[in-house]
């Protein structure tokens, strides 16, 4: 399959299935040390338990789903689920304050959320008219994310549902910083990520094997876009780690400087400290490794 024929789909789903059509038992998630890999073929199914559970509480095609969850795996198994369904999934930044949550979910109109543990305050304290909460490590008043795959849904159609999202359907919400007044939610559909997609690999071509590192808020498009749409629709290794070392390392300005600035020590007419010798080897932690 050429390059061209990858970008020639209707919808970041069809891209998806293709890519697990093609890649079958290549490794498309994994976590640091590779305690948790998951391969494409077991992605792509888990997606499709996933939208059904989905279907089964009432979501379908433009609805909204919000996420709220660390740089894990399952980011990438419930956003790309929604999808299958038409449905618009939005990511909050992890930081938010319980009133910043109730706009944003208040806003966006989402009535389920998926979550873990640590995040379950923030959001029942944002009373943002959330119905139902999907965690992935349990929590009190929530639906696991186990028994959300185990859930059916009568006379769903799981193909029918992916192959009827278009080009101009939304593919997510993206909320401005806020800085002029209330987060505005930008509408990215299909067609404009592709299209994003198609521009940046005619600058730099993906190859087989290339890794990715999903070190950056979900909420922020550079995050989605790099770590996770660029995976779907070819074959990339898309560590979340630094274990990762990833051949291309993209981010937003902001994160290049910090990174820059944290790993290149001072220079000074004296011994350096062991702060700054620390600080010279430093890597970024606590964000899991994810491949495709």
């Amino acid at each position: 399959m050429t390059d061209t024929d990858r970008f020639g789909v209707a919808s970041l789903c069809e891209a998806f299935q293709r890519t697990v059509a093609r890649c079958g038992d290549m490794i498309a998630l994994r976590t640091p040390g590779g305690a948790q890999e998951i391969s494409w073929r077991e992605y792509g199914d888990r997606v499709r338990r996933i939208a059904t559970g989905f279907a089964a509480l009432g979501v379908g095609p433009g609805d909204t789903v919000g996420i709220m969850l660390l740089n894990r795996p399952e980011f990438a198994l419930v956003d790309t689920a929604a999808l299958h369904l038409g449905a618009v999934p939005l990511s909050v930044y992890n930081t938010s304050s319980p009133e910043q949550i109730s706009y944003l979910f208040g806003n966006a109109g989402n009535k389920i959320v998926i979550t873990e543990q640590l995040f379950l305050p923030a959001i029942a304290g944002a009373g943002a008219g959330v119905e139902t909460f999907i965690s992935i490590d349990g929590g009190a008043g929530t639906m696991a994310l186990a028994d959300l795959e185990d859930e059916a849904a009568g006379g769903f159609d799981f193909e029918a549902s992916w192959r009827a999202v278009g080009p101009e359907d939304v593919l997510t919400l993206i909320y401005t910083s806020g800085t002029t007044g209330p987060p505005k939610g930008v509408e990215l559909t299909h067609a404009s990520m592709l299209a994003e997609l198609r521009g940046c690999h005619a600058v730099i071509p993906a190859r087989q094997g290339d890794r990715s590192v999903s070190y950056l808020p979900a909420a922020h498009v550079a995050d989605r876009w790099y770590s996770h749409y660029t995976s779907v629709r070819r074959t990339r290794k898309r560590p979340r780690c630094p274990t990762a070392r990833p051949p291309p390392w993209r981010g937003t300005p902001a994160s290049s400087s910090r990174l820059r600035r944290r790993s290149k020590p001072r220079t000074h007419a004296c011994r350096a400290s062991s702060r700054s010798r620390s600080t010279a080897s430093w890597r970024p932690t606590g964000c899991p490794v994810v491949t495709s």
